[in-house]
């Protein structure tokens, strides 16, 4: 029985049901930047904390890519080349966009705290919002690191005895 009710459970449907109640974005939108998909086959009555969830590990991902640009202890290699090619502006983009998504980790611990669908709805679609806002601009330093460290790699040939 357990396992007909498991084969019930509509995952996008459930979705599109909390969308229209609580004016989400698309779920599509929300899988292509958050890959919330891969929620899909976890039964919940809780279905906006889960996707809170989904959107919390791209969150972590990214202020802990973010503290180590920041603040590199025992970085892999490359980012030292990122680092000594990467200019004030984009230091500063990366101290803001690491502000704006610590800003978030704490909303989400205190999400975890006492559980409220209504301020998961609020959550997901704030940080939806700011997502869409910031990931044309990491985007773009990301782009920029690559150029910087292409362009370090022709630049600098150098043997061991220059």
């Amino acid at each position: 029985m357990e396992d007909q009710d498991q084969d019930d459970f509509d995952f996008e449907a459930e979705y599109e049901e909390l969308k229209l109640k609580h004016n989400l974005p698309d779920f599509k939108a929300l899988a292509e930047d958050f890959d919330i998909e891969k929620i899909a086959d976890k039964e919940t009555i809780f279905l906006a904390r889960e996707v809170r969830r989904a959107i919390n590990e791209k969150v972590t991902a990214y202020i802990h890519l973010f503290e180590t640009l920041i603040n590199p202890t025992s970085p892999p290699m490359f980012v030292f080349k990122i680092l000594k090619n990467m200019s004030e502006q984009e230091k500063e983009q990366i101290q803001e966009f690491y502000k704006v998504l610590s800003k978030t980790q704490i909303e989400i611990m205190k999400l975890d705290t006492v559980y409220s669908e209504k301020d998961e709805v609020k959550f997901i679609n704030k940080t939806f919002k700011v997502w869409q806002e910031m990931k044309t601009k990491i985007y773009s330093l990301f782009a920029s690191f690559e150029i910087n460290f292409e362009n370090d790699d022709i630049s600098k040939k150098r043997s061991y005895f220059d």
